[in-house]
């Protein structure tokens, strides 16, 4: 746990039942379309990070992430910590390459990988840490997302829902992914991440943590499904 300072920067929250003055630790993996947002939102929060993403960013990743011309080139961790520290003048993250099995995760973990291997990778880490907390996975389309939200009573529920790369249905490329659909899913995944704190620092269980949420953006739906399958 590091030390978090209520500063002028976050005098419009600083009453909020999530905050105190230590935050935890968060690992993202994937910084790219919902990562990059979720970042932005966590760093503006005061949250360390821990970041994981191979990618170097090119023209591609304008259409559904949080990147500017100037971050051609760059790596997505390191673009990523020079957007925080733009926007919210924090410095408390540090960047990884490619997340590997054995690699460091925390007990509140986020993965929101592109790709269904690395996610099954990234929990398979965070299951065996002993003081796990929560895991959530974010997937993403253009205009879809779901939000698994997990805790350690609900690991078998989450295992049911992994599956192969080779089982996902091939989608245009031209339709993969969107950036309002990106600071949505993130928005969420922050909330989720912020109902946790409250409960945590209150002790007591007063915001809801459903395990899945389902967004259809042409229905202006969401579904949530809270117990167990």
């Amino acid at each position: 746990m590091l030390q978090h300072q209520i500063d002028n920067r976050r005098v419009r929250f600083r009453d909020a039942s999530w905050l105190s003055n230590t935050l935890p630790i968060i690992t993202i993996g994937g910084v790219g379309g919902i990562g990059s947002w979720l970042a932005f939102f966590l760093g503006r929060i005061g949250t360390p990070l821990i970041l994981y993403d191979m990618d170097n960013i090119d023209e591609t990743n304008f259409g559904g992430q949080l990147y500017s011309t100037k971050h051609i080139g760059m790596s997505k961790t390191q673009a990523t910590i020079d957007i925080i520290q733009q926007f919210s003048d924090f410095n408390n993250v540090s960047a990884y390459g490619r997340f590997e099995p054995g690699d460091f995760v925390t007990p509140v973990t986020v993965t929101c990988f592109d790709n269904m291997l690395s996610r099954k990778l990234m929990f398979e880490a965070w299951k065996k840490i002993e003081n796990k907390e929560l895991f959530i996975d974010g997937r993403m389309l253009a205009e879809s997302f779901q939000i698994y939200c997990v805790t350690p009573d609900k690991i078998e529920e989450y295992e049911k829902t992994l599956f192969d790369d080779s089982e996902v249905p091939d989608l245009a490329c031209s339709f993969k992914a969107t950036s309002h659909c990106g600071a949505m899913i993130s928005s969420n995944i922050t909330g989720l991440i912020t109902n946790y704190l409250t409960n945590k620092n209150k002790k007591i269980d007063i915001r809801n943590l459903p395990f899945n949420i389902n967004m259809e953006i042409s229905l202006m739906k969401y579904d949530t499904i809270t117990t167990n399958f």
